[in-house]
């Protein structure tokens, strides 16, 4: 099965969102975000009813990171895709053996034992390393197949090779 495509940074921005739900690391930082957006909306709440002033460190403490957190994925997937523009549009071969990757300006194969697992989102499938933290992923997004019965097609070979997450 043959994928052309070109990622972008939606694409970068989702696989990102993708692996932190599945990898620990993802997990406690998604935890981290939910404590301070509950500390800061104690704060406000005790201001609310009543405290004469508003703890603002407490505020940009807690707050300033939850939204680094929160909006990671999106300035990273668009600093990567800005790479990726540069090497051009990407076609994938994917087969019993792996990966073959190839641009305008590289390729490579990748074959089936450097992936650790696999997460499907709405828009793409993400092959993940086996490391716990899921350091290096390829994207494949769902755009690419040609007709339904592909993603049906990459669904199995995916499921052959590599667990899902």
């Amino acid at each position: 099965m043959v994928l052309d495509f070109t990622l972008t940074a939606d694409d970068f921005a989702g696989a990102l969102r993708a692996r932190r739900r599945k990898t620990l690391q993802g997990r406690f930082l998604q935890a981290f975000v939910l404590l301070g957006a509950g500390a800061c909306a104690l704060v406000l709440v005790l201001w609310a009813a009543g405290r004469d002033a508003v703890p603002w460190p407490l505020l940009w403490i807690l707050g300033v990171p939850a939204a680094v957190v929160f909006w990671q994925p999106l300035l990273i997937g668009r600093t990567l895709a800005k790479g990726a523009r540069r090497n051009g549009e990407v076609r994938t071969t994917v087969d019993g053996s792996g990966l073959l990757v190839a641009t305008e300006t590289s390729s490579s194969t990748v074959s089936w034992q450097r992936f650790g697992r696999y997460v499907e989102t709405d828009t793409a499938f993400i092959l993940l390393s086996p490391d716990r933290n899921g350091t290096c992923l390829n994207i494949l997004p769902k755009r690419a197949a040609t007709a339904p019965a592909d993603l049906d097609r990459l669904r199995a070979l995916l499921d052959g090779h590599v667990p899902r997450a």
